[in-house]
């Protein structure tokens, strides 16, 4: 898969599993991409959460997005985005389910994550035995 490709494979598997780490313990949950274009790969927190914390203190990340046919990993070095109030009002827009959220207390608890120049390694079934391509976002 080349850049592109990879992704619209995040935008069409919007699902995917965030891994930080805290200390020497590794944590990985379950995200949602807000998107992925040439500027980078979009992703909110709330900053009440331990994934805030984790990303905060070491913004180093691996991502995996998969379907039933392939798996995408992307690693590298996300940013907060936190004063783009532009953004949050743009995840807000397409997230009506955390309207209530939002209206309750405002967008001081939302952070906005970008990963930027990450690098993506493919893997599927048929490249199994094929040596790994990274590919630069």
């Amino acid at each position: 898969m080349n850049k592109e490709e990879i992704l619209q494979f995040l935008n069409d598997n919007p699902k995917f599993s965030l891994a930080t780490c805290d200390g020497n313990i590794p944590h990985v949950r379950t995200l949602l991409l807000h998107k992925a274009d040439e500027t980078g790969i979009y992703m909110m927190v709330g900053k009440f959460k331990d994934v805030y914390r984790q990303l905060s203190m070491n913004p180093y990340v691996e991502l995996c997005f998969h379907n039933e046919k392939f798996q995408v990993r992307i690693y590298g070095q996300v940013e907060n985005l936190d004063k783009d109030l532009e953004l949050k009002k743009e995840i807000l827009a397409v997230r009506p389910f955390i309207a209530p959220w939002i209206e309750q207390v405002g967008f001081k608890y939302m952070a906005v994550f970008r990963l930027r120049h990450g690098k993506a390694i493919t893997w599927s079934l048929e490249t199994e035995l094929h040596p790994k391509v990274v590919v630069q976002l």
